[in-house]
Order: structure tokens, then C-alpha cells, then sequence
């Protein structure tokens, strides 16, 4: 029985231990598998994060790495703008009108100004800056200084002569620093008390001898930028290009000399503005701006405007208005913004039935002072338009009943046509801004009456360079002329960047028309309403217009528009003068009385000044100026040279605008002009030793 119990015990042991070696191996087996899963999982885990690292290496630098690259740039550099300097504007003649007046301001670096010496510093610059304000400056100082700020800007403009000063005291400075500082050990060596001043340029517009030109040249605004006139106009062309310098550092420009900016490469200089000549000469401007305010204050206008011009090339010669206004938001250019009604219309209509050969040069009229066009009667202004008449009479005395007649033999769609082709409707295209223009009434609303009415100039609002621009159509062989008041664009050197040229726009009427109106309004000035404007010697042809002006209820009583017209010579003209009186007050009204003495008196001026001939041409040798230009700007490099070498240098023969292009004011600042033309005589003389305190006096003529 005990053998087979322990038999039984064996056999049970031994399935025991059998069941032992299966649980350890199954253990084993799942032990293995939780490591297996794990590092599966693990392995898997490192794919992804590789390819989410590879997709996000793969967006960085491939698809937006040309933005992630421009945002860390822009992290990490600087672009410091600098200002350019504005173009000068000038006359034919060499007056200078608008140039930019340089000026400098103080600018501080506080990070590096130590504190023990803010006080001797502001102490230094009060010297030459009189009304700096110290504790103002010295509280910005230490705001500044709290924050490491490196900008800090004192508005107080100063010139050169001071800018120069204070350069002069932080150089001397700095000389009396390393000379202490010998033999001393590093801890002992002391900093110059002036380091961290630095000048930032600032430019501001100036007008000289700006009255007779206020509406014509324009003005800035703060910012510097044209916001009126030829300023506005030219804007472009006047205003440079900014400079800039890139750097690694974000510092401002001033303090750039500061700094080790690896990448100027990059940066490029300011480009000054170029400088614009007008084709208007100094001297004639003053002539027509005299007229125009004494007949303002003579006859108690609302406004008085002319233009005058070159015949064959649309280039204005003068150009004023009045009122003027030193508030410019009041200042107005009235001859290309007000809109007039013009009885001096009566020659283009004229030229209407020539050119249609409705009329011809022996067509005859029959008048008895009045015509009735539907239900409208419409009358001549007195009773020297009477009987059997010829063209030339008719414009002579100015006749509106003849024209209506003239009106009448032609069609509606003819008469529109040549309404738009001497340019009512439509701008001139005259290069300055703010030029005006009404729509032209639609061949619908050019009834009989009204065409009878335009016929005459009334019923039609035109400004005054779209009329001068009109009649001298008529005048100038049929050909309509693009106005221009800029003659040339000048770089800082004086070489031409640009020309304007004369452009013909349209013919419109033949040379035979053209040549047989001006012989009728040669008859204005000979026999006619224009007698007082002969000028003796010359042949001159005119035209005097006085309308009424319109309002709701129709023509308003005492209120005209008084106009003179006149050119010479009439064979071939070179200069037209247009002159109009806004509601001259007082008895005598008419064009002839209060515009044709201003005109002849402007026209016999321009005579004397120009030394022109019967035949139009000028008696004085063109070849003298252009002999001058030439040479003068051949030196003009050379002399500015020698003013920065602190010598005098011989400036005669040098032009009033070419002086301003060279002469370094800020340098130099105390200097008087007197004159215009071309130096004649100046002091100091010239290789004489200058300076900032030297006066120098320039005399032109």
C-alpha cells in the first residue's frame, strides 16, 4: 500500500511540475509579447513624428520658406528711410519760385549717453539752440534711458552754421578725451561727455517772389507732397526718390555710424528731386499781374484773369488772377477753373460758315439791329450795325445779329461738330492741376434759339483757357494747340530730363479761313470796337466781348463778363493776350472800356522788354543767352566745388535759378540776392577765403 501511495505522490509531483514549466513558459511567452507590442508601438510612434517632422521641414523650407525667411529677416534687420530733397521750380528767365530750405535737428542716442553727463551735454547744445528747453530734454532723456531706447529726437531746427558749431565741440571733445586718457589705466579713461549726438536732415518748402505766380506754381501740404498747381502736377517729377539703408540692426538712421551693419550693399541713396523750369519769363508775368490787380482794385471787380501766350506753339507766356490769398485753401487758378460766358466768341462762328462754305469772304449782310428766332427777339448792343454789311464790318462792330444769321446756314450736327472741335467740352490738357470743364450741351438740347444764342457767345460757359485756346485756332492757320507752362525738367547737374514740345492737337479750320479772320479782326482794331488797342507800327487784330451774365430768371441786370482779346503781328502772329473783368462796377462796363487798355498797355510792355519787331521777331541776339547757359553750366560743377573748399568762386554770367542749384545755404547762410537775370557783380570776391559767418552778397541783372 506504501509503494503505491508514494507511486501516486510521484505521478502528482510530477504533473505539478509539468503544470509549473508550462505557467513560467507561458509567462515567458507573455512577457515577450507586452515588450514586442511596446516597442512596436514605439517604433510606430517615431514614423509618424519622422514624417510630420519631414511634412513640417518640407512646408518651412520648400512651399513657405520664401516668407519664413522674409519674417526672420525683418526680425533681425533695419530699413532707415532718408528723405530726398525736393526739385526747385523756376521761370524761363532764371527767378527762382519754390526750392526746399535744408535744415538739420538734433537727435540723441541715450542708451549711450552716459547720466553724469546729460547735463554738460544739453548745457552744450543750449548754446546754439537757444530756446531748447533742458529739463524738457533731460526728463525725455531719462524715459529713454529707462528702456535702453537708442532714439531720441530734440524738435528744434537749426542750420548749418550751427549744426556745424556743435560738431566742432564734440570733435574738440573728443580730442581733450584721448589726450587725458594717456598713460591712464582702462578703468581710469574717461568717455567723451558728447558722444551719442548724431543730426537728422529735414527740408522745408520756401516761396520767393510767389505773389504774381500763388495759383500758377501751387503748394504743399505737411508732408511735402503737391496738393495744388504746378506742385500738384508734377509731383512725381519734383519729389525724388526716398533713400534707404539696411542694416542688421534695428537702429534709426541717425546712428547708424554707430553701427557694424554688414549688409549696406543693400541700401541706395536718396535721389533728389528734378527741377522744373516754367515758360513763363519773370518779367512778363509782373507786367500782367500789375494790369490785372489794378483793374481788380479800379473797378471793384469779383475777379480779373489773363493769359498770354505764343501763337504758333501754345506755350504761356503769363498766367494770373485775382483776388489772390495767403490762405491756401482760398488760393484759385480762375483761368482754367471759372467759367464765363464770351460775346468774343463771334470770330470761331465765323470761321463755322467759311470752313462749311455756307458764307464765303464776299457774303454781305442786311441788318436792321434785331432778329427774331422763334419766340425770342435777339438785338445788336447799339446801332453801329446797321445796313448792307460785310464780314469784316460785322466783327468789327461786333454784331450779334449777324451772327445768328451765320448760325442759320448751318445745320445743327455742322454747328455742334465745330463747337467740340475748338474744344468746348473737353480740358485743353494745359499741364497744371485743377483745370475745369463743363460737358457740352448734347445736339438734342442745341435748339434753334439756343444755337442762335451760342452763335454770339451766349448760353456757353467757358473757362478762359479753353477760350484763348479757341481763338487761337482761328488765328494760328486752323490748328487747336495743347497749352504748356512747364518748358523743361532739369536733374541737380542742370542736363534736360525732359522737354516739352508744341502739340498740335486737331486742324480745324484752313489756312485761307484763318488768314481771312484775322483780317476781320484787324478791322476790330483798325475801324471797330478795339480802335484804342493800335499800337503804332504794329499790326494788331482783336476782339472785345461783353456778356451778360445768366442766372435762374434769365440775364441779370448790371452783371457782365468784360473781355479783350487781341494778337500781332496779324500776317503771321506770334503772342495772343486774352484779359477779362469779372463784374467790373460802375457806368462803363464794356470790354473795350475797362479789359483793351490793360491789354494794349500789357502788349506795348512786352514790345519794349522784348525788343520785338513789326514782324514779330525779337530784335535781340538769341545766340548771347544760349552763350551763357552753355558756359555756366559747363562750370557749374567746378564752382560748387569751390564753395566747399570755403573759396569764393567767380559766379558771372551765372543765372538767378542756377545760383540756387549750386549755392550751399545751409553752409553758407548768411547771403542777400538782389536782382534777377545773371550775376553782374557779388562780395566777397571771387578766391577769396569764406565761412559760416562770412556775408556774402550776390547783385543780378
Amino acid at each position: 500500500m506504501k509503494k503505491k501511495s508514494d507511486i501516486i505522490n510521484k505521478a502528482k509531483l510530477n504533473l505539478e511540475n509539468k503544470k509549473s514549466r508550462k505557467n513560467k513558459k507561458s509567462n515567458s511567452e507573455s512577457m515577450w509579447n507586452k515588450w514586442y507590442i511596446r516597442v512596436m508601438m514605439l517604433c510606430f510612434g517615431l514614423l509618424i513624428y519622422t514624417f510630420v517632422l519631414i511634412g513640417n521641414l518640407f512646408n518651412l523650407q520648400i512651399l513657405n520658406g520664401n516668407m519664413y525667411s522674409a519674417l526672420g529677416e525683418k526680425q533681425y534687420s533695419s530699413e532707415n528711410y532718408i528723405k530726398a530733397k525736393r526739385g526747385k521750380i523756376s521761370t524761363d528767365d532764371g527767378q527762382l519760385l519754390a526750392y526746399d530750405d535744408e535744415q538739420y535737428v538734433v537727435i540723441l542716442d541715450p542708451s549711450i549717453i552716459k547720466e553724469e553727463n546729460i547735463d554738460k551735454l544739453l548745457g552744450m547744445l543750449k548754446i546754439y539752440i537757444e530756446s531748447l528747453d533742458i529739463d524738457k530734454a533731460r526728463d525725455d532723456y531719462e524715459n529713454k534711458k529707462k528702456y535702453n531706447k537708442k532714439y531720441l529726437k530734440l524738435d528744434y531746427k537749426i542750420q548749418e552754421n550751427a549744426k556745424h558749431a556743435i560738431e566742432q565741440e564734440v570733435e574738440a571733445a573728443a580730442k581733450q578725451v584721448k589726450e587725458n586718457n594717456k598713460g591712464k589705466s582702462k578703468s581710469q579713461k574717461k568717455t567723451n561727455p558728447f558722444l551719442g549726438i548724431a543730426f537728422e536732415t529735414v527740408y522745408t518748402r520756401k516761396y520767393e517772389n510767389i505773389s504774381a505766380f500763388q495759383e500758377t506754381v501751387g503748394f504743399v501740404n505737411n508732408e511735402n507732397k503737391g496738393i495744388y498747381g504746378i506742385e500738384k502736377y508734377y509731383d512725381t517729377e519734383l519729389a525724388g526718390e526716398m533713400g534707404v539703408v539696411k542694416g542688421s540692426l534695428k537702429i534709426p538712421e541717425p546712428f547708424l555710424k554707430f553701427s557694424n551693419i554688414k549688409n549696406k550693399g543693400e541700401s541706395k541713396p536718396a535721389k533728389d528731386g528734378n527741377n522744373i523750369v516754367l515758360t513763363i519769363d519773370n518779367k512778363i508775368q509782373d507786367m500782367l499781374d500789375r494790369e490785372l490787380n489794378r483793374t481788380f482794385d479800379e473797378y471793384n471787380a469779383t475777379s480779373t484773369m489773363g493769359i498770354l501766350l505764343e501763337v504758333e506753339t501754345g506755350k504761356i507766356l503769363a498766367m494770373s488772377s485775382y483776388p489772390k490769398s495767403s490762405d491756401y485753401s482760398k488760393v484759385k487758378n480762375r483761368t482754367i477753373t471759372d467759367f464765363l460766358s464770351r460775346s468774343i466768341f463771334k470770330p470761331i462762328t465765323v470761321s463755322m460758315g467759311l470752313q462749311s462754305k455756307t458764307i464765303n469772304a464776299n457774303t454781305r449782310f442786311q441788318l436792321d439791329g434785331s432778329i427774331q428766332v422763334q419766340d425770342r427777339i435777339i438785338r445788336d448792343h447799339d446801332n453801329t450795325a446797321l445796313g448792307n454789311l460785310s464780314l469784316a464790318d460785322v466783327i468789327a462792330y461786333s454784331s450779334n445779329v449777324a451772327m445768328v444769321k451765320i448760325s442759320q446756314t448751318l445745320d445743327r450736327a455742322t454747328f455742334y461738330k465745330y463747337l467740340a472741335s475748338v474744344g468746348l467740352g473737353s480740358k485743353t490738357g494745359i499741364d497744371t492741376y485743377a483745370e475745369m470743364t463743363r460737358k457740352l450741351l448734347s445736339l438734342k438740347d442745341l435748339t434753334e434759339v439756343r444755337k442762335a444764342n451760342v452763335a454770339f457767345g451766349q448760353g456757353i460757359a467757358m473757362t478762359q483757357i479753353q477760350m484763348i485756346m479757341a481763338l487761337n485756332t482761328v488765328i494760328n492757320n486752323g490748328k487747336l494747340m495743347k497749352p504748356y507752362i512747364v518748358d523743361r525738367i532739369e536733374d541737380e547737374n542742370g542736363n534736360i530730363v525732359k522737354k516739352n514740345k508744341p502739340t498740335v492737337l486737331r486742324k480745324v479750320f484752313s489756312d485761307e479761313v484763318s488768314k481771312l479772320n484775322r483780317s476781320y479782326m484787324e478791322a476790330v482794331v483798325s475801324r471797330g470796337t478795339g480802335r484804342d488797342a493800335q499800337i503804332q507800327g504794329y499790326r494788331v487784330g482783336g476782339k472785345t466781348g461783353t456778356a451778360q451774365k445768366s442766372g435762374k430768371g434769365g440775364y441779370q441786370k448790371g452783371r457782365y463778363f468784360s473781355s479783350f482779346f487781341a494778337f500781332f503781328p496779324v500776317e503771321h502772329p506770334k503772342y495772343a493776350l486774352l484779359i477779362t473783368i469779372n463784374e467790373p462796377k460802375g457806368k462803363n462796363y464794356y470790354g473795350a472800356f475797362v479789359a483793351l487798355p490793360s491789354v494794349k498797355k500789357v502788349l506795348t510792355e512786352l514790345i519794349n522788354y522784348k525788343r520785338i519787331g513789326p514782324d514779330g521777331e525779337i530784335k535781340v541776339e538769341p545766340s548771347v543767352k544760349e552763350v551763357v547757359v552753355e558756359e555756366k553750366k559747363k562750370d557749374l560743377n567746378e564752382i560748387k566745388a569751390m564753395f566747399y573748399k570755403n573759396i569764393m568762386p567767380d559766379l558771372n554770367g551765372v543765372v538767378l535759378r542756377d545760383f540756387y542749384s549750386i549755392y550751399p545755404q545751409s553752409k553758407y547762410p548768411n547771403f542777400k540776392v538782389s536782382g534777377s537775370g545773371k550775376v553782374v557783380d557779388q562780395y566777397p570776391k571771387a578766391g577769396e577765403r569764406i565761412d559760416d559767418k562770412t556775408n556774402i552778397e550776390i547783385f543780378f541783372q
